[in-house]
C-alpha cells in the first residue's frame, strides 16, 4: 500500500509539472474580411415619421482577439431605386455611419453601397412592416431563481393575412427571433425573464418587422454567438454570410447584413 501511495503521488507531481510547459498552438491565419452591419429602422411616430439606425463596418480578427477594429474611411450611401436619388451617409465615428438616411417608404427598393479600399459592396432591400407592441407589464413569475429574475410580459398582435417574422430586442444584447406559424392573425402574450435588474431600472423592449432571409441570418448568428453574444450583428465565431455582395471581387465577400425594418418601442420601469 505504501508503494502504491508513493507511486500515485509521483504520477500526480509529474502531471502537475508537465502542465507548466508552454504549449504552442498554431492556428490558421487569414486576411481580415470586411463586416458590414446595417440595420435601419422606421417608425410612423404619430404622423411624423422618423428613420434611425446605423451602418457599422469592422474587420475580422484572429481567433484570440476579442475586439474587431473599425474599417475606417469608407464611402457609404443609400440609393432610392424608384427616384434614383443618392443619400450620402456620414461617418460619425470610425467605421460608424448614423446620419444621412433617406425617409423610408413602404413599397420602395433601397440599395446600400459601400466603397472600401477600391472595392464596391452592395445589398438591396425593402422596408419590412411591424405591428405595434400592445402592452408590456411586469409579472411575478420566474424560471429558475425568484430572487434573481424579473418577468416581463409582452403582448402584440400579428400582422394579418401573411407570413411574418419578428426580431425582439430586450436590451443588454438580448434578442429573440420568432415567426407567426402558430399565432397567425392573432394576439400573442409571452414572457421574457431578465436577470440582475433592480427596482428603478429602465427596460427597453423593441419589436422589429423582418423578412424571412433576415430571420434565418439572425437565428444563425444568435446561435453561434450564444444567448448573450451581442445579437445578430455581433460577428460570430463561424461568421454567417449575409445579403451583402462584393461586386468588384465576388470571392472577397463581406460578412454582415443590410436590413430595413419598421419598429415599435416600449419602456418599462422595474418595480420592487
Amino acid at each position: 500500500m505504501f508503494v502504491l501511495k508513493r507511486l500515485t503521488v509521483f504520477v500526480l507531481v509529474a502531471l502537475i509539472l508537465s502542465c507548466e510547459d508552454v504549449i504552442q498552438v498554431d492556428l490558421p491565419s487569414s486576411e481580415p474580411k470586411l463586416v458590414i452591419d446595417a440595420l435601419i429602422g422606421y417608425n410612423e411616430n404619430n404622423g411624423e415619421p422618423i428613420t434611425v439606425g446605423q451602418v457599422e463596418q469592422t474587420l475580422t480578427t484572429p481567433f484570440f482577439e476579442e475586439e474587431n477594429p473599425p474599417a475606417e474611411n469608407a464611402t457609404v450611401s443609400i440609393i432610392d431605386e424608384e427616384t434614383g436619388e443618392i443619400f450620402q451617409l456620414f461617418e460619425n465615428e470610425p467605421g460608424v455611419f448614423r446620419t444621412g438616411f433617406p425617409d423610408l417608404q413602404f413599397g420602395r427598393t433601397y440599395t446600400l453601397v459601400v466603397l472600401y479600399q477600391g472595392e464596391t459592396f452592395t445589398a438591396t432591400e425593402q422596408l419590412s412592416p411591424s405591428p405595434v407592441i400592445d402592452n408590456v407589464e411586469q409579472g411575478d413569475g420566474f424560471l429558475f431563481d425568484e430572487d434573481e429574475e424579473t418577468e416581463v410580459k409582452v403582448t402584440f398582435t400579428d400582422l394579418p393575412n401573411e407570413p411574418n417574422h419578428y426580431l425582439f430586442s430586450f436590451g443588454f444584447d438580448n434578442f429573440l427571433v420568432i415567426d407567426d406559424d402558430f399565432f397567425q392573425n392573432e394576439q400573442l402574450t409571452f414572457s421574457y425573464f431578465y436577470e440582475d435588474v433592480d427596482p428603478g431600472d429602465l427596460l427597453t423592449i423593441t419589436l422589429f418587422g423582418i423578412d424571412s432571409r433576415f430571420a434565418d441570418f439572425a437565428e444563425q448568428a444568435l446561435t453561434q454567438s450564444g444567448e448573450n453574444g451581442g445579437g445578430p450583428f455581433q460577428t460570430p465565431p463561424a461568421n454567417v454570410r449575409g445579403n451583402i455582395v462584393n461586386t468588384t471581387n465576388i470571392d472577397n465577400f463581406p460578412f454582415g447584413y443590410f436590413a430595413l425594418s419598421e419598429f415599435d418601442v416600449r419602456i418599462l420601469t422595474v418595480q420592487p
